[in-house]
């Protein structure tokens, strides 16, 4: 086995481990199974990446996000290390040139998604691999308790049912005790190593206003701000129309959404990554393996979906270890609108059915039929059908779907996308020379406010409603207008299907676990009752150590330099 100190300082350039990375490090190159809990910014790729360095065989490398996988690949690529990504959307006949070098022993490092783990031909290749490591990244994504369960992530118990003798590091930033034992027990971990940091960011100052004006006090904060700033907020809508709003202010800002253009993110990140703006405004798309000290602040524009999600986010600022901010603002209207949204996170009992019965009069399926039937299913037009708002639809019908009696194809609930490119003047020349396409277009102005200035998802059937013509003419027509470089059009990557698994069941009588449907909902609104406390600064004279104790930290100690540390000094 090689020397791990010299694999440091040879890819990496350093001449010594942080204390919690040497100690994951040690452990997985004793072929112990781990659980790893390190903050942001802590370093936790090199926590499997360096052992399977020094060791024989390939790592797997398990996560959620694509961008991330794409840039973590790119930086072992650029120190001439062997690694590929199975993440993307990879043609079957590219992807079967890529196993058969791998089965060459061509890649050190193997990255693809929990769904491409759980298909049974990847597994029997990933069999024929001498594997020495399973990294999952994310990992509190497979625990129901978490604020970001994904049902994708159950399929991970398979691990050791395959390849029990392959040690598994289960990584994550962010666990409460809960979570952690969840983790544990679903991946089946054997005498499990549980490793943590400190929770404790002592450089970071957090604060959190609820100001009349957003906007004014933002614009205060940026002006006295010297070095590069985060701003996030919760949509695409509102993170560009910040964008613009600061940009009429003369700052520095780029914008950065899953809406748009790869070309376009890549470009916006590194002119931010190079200092050729200051100003980063983005969803929580933006900052997942960013590795840039000099984030002197970290603004939530919007509040966060989970106390998680929110430290996560602030950690982002001061990776350098000198003095930053985590600054959070909100308008009472902000507060009002966040306390809807985390109730229509866990629809009612009886909600849930009712969404049930309107999906199978949306698709017509009599009651003792349809098990492994496949239906065609539009989310925007069974909403606007039975009047139903979509979150609360959204979240319905994932449960039922948890509940194991239906699945929905990946394109289910992604609507097409649509941006005007065109300007003012070329609008008011195309309505002279294409009279029907631009009533199409017009029609688009008016119903989606903001399409200037960037992508809003749409729907063609109500477009088509409106245009009194059929949903074929609508994709046509936006087809044409994308032709003739008036719009960006991303339609919809294939037509989304729902299946139901079993026979359908009445309303009534549909099996739904309510202990289960109890417990979890109880968890979750723990969490609200939490991320509540935290805003109004209840229970903890401060907010470092509230955090600190949110994610299972022992007497942790006052930073003194938060908004309610220096309020209680007063």
């Amino acid at each position: 086995m090689k020397n791990p100190l010299d694999i440091l300082n040879q890819y990496w350039g350093y001449t010594q481990f942080r204390p919690q990375q040497k100690e994951v490090i040690d452990a997985v190159l004793a072929g112990k199974d781990v659980l790893t809990l390190l903050p942001t910014g802590a370093g936790k790729s090199l926590c499997f990446q360096l052992p399977t360095l020094a060791k024989e065989g390939v790592c797997v490398i398990i996560s959620p996000l694509i961008a991330l996988m794409q840039d973590q690949v790119k930086d072992l690529l650029d120190k001439n290390i062997s690694a590929v990504n199975l993440g993307g959307q990879l043609s079957q006949d590219a992807e079967s040139l890529i196993l058969e070098d791998a089965l060459k022993g061509k890649y050190k490092f193997i990255y693809c998604s929990p769904e491409k783990l759980a298909q049974s031909h990847f597994q029997t290749f990933l069999s024929n691999l001498t594997i020495q490591l399973f990294a999952i990244d994310e990992a509190h994504c497979i625990s129901q308790w978490g604020y970001d369960f994904r049902p994708s992530y159950r399929k991970l118990s398979i691990l050791k049912k395959l390849f029990p003798k392959v040690p598994i590091l289960a990584m994550t930033a962010s666990a409460i005790p809960m979570v952690q034992e969840d983790i544990i027990k679903q991946l089946s971990l054997q005498q499990a190593i549980v490793i943590t940091d400190s929770f404790l960011r002592p450089n970071i100052k957090y604060s959190i206003h609820q100001v009349p004006v957003k906007l004014h006090t933002c614009r205060q904060l940026l002006n006295e701000i010297s070095g590069s700033v985060i701003i996030y907020c919760n949509t695409r809508n509102n993170v560009s129309q910040l964008t613009q709003l600061l940009k009429a202010y003369q700052f520095k800002v780029a914008e950065y959404h899953a809406g748009l253009s790869i070309e376009t993110r890549q470009r916006n990140q590194q002119a931010w990554m190079s200092d050729e703006i200051q100003i980063m405004v983005s969803t929580s798309a933006f900052g997942m393996g960013i590795n840039k000290g000099g984030v002197r602040a970290v603004i939530h524009y919007d509040i966060p979906g989970s106390l998680e999600q929110y430290y996560q986010e602030a950690g982002r600022a001061g990776r350098d270890g000198l003095p930053a901010s985590a600054i959070l603002l909100f308008q009472q209207n902000d507060w009002e609108y966040w306390q809807k949204v985390q109730e229509k996170k866990y629809p009612s009992i009886a909600t849930i059915k009712k969404v049930y019965q309107d999906l199978a009069d949306y698709v017509q399926l009599p009651i003792g039929m349809g098990e492994k039937q496949q239906f065609i299913f539009d989310f925007d037009s069974f909403c606007l059908r039975f009047e139903w708002d979509k979150m609360t639809a959204r979240n319905a019908l994932q449960w039922i779907e948890q509940e194991g009696h239906i699945k929905f194809s990946a394109s289910s609930f992604k609507p097409s996308m649509v941006q005007v490119i065109a300007d003012r003047q070329m609008l008011e020349d195309f309505e002279k020379e294409n009279t029907i396409l631009s009533i199409v277009l017009q029609n688009i102005l008016r119903t989606y406010g903001g399409v200037l200035d960037s992508p809003q998802y749409i729907n063609e059937q109500l477009l088509a409603e409106l245009l009194q013509r059929d949903v074929i003419f609508v994709q046509n027509s936006l087809i044409s207008l994308q032709n003739k470089g008036m719009i960006q059009f991303e339609q919809k990557e294939n037509q989304p299907v729902v299946q139901f698994l079993w026979n359908r069941a009445s309303a009534a009588h549909i099996k739904i676990d309510l202990d289960n449907y109890q417990l979890r909902k109880q968890a979750f609104l723990e969490r609200v009752k939490q991320f509540s406390d935290y805003i109004w600064g209840k229970n903890e004279p401060c907010r470092s150590s509230f955090l600190a104790k949110y994610f299972g930290e022992i007497n942790p100690i006052p930073c003194k330099i938060c908004d309610l540390c220096t309020s209680t000094k007063k």
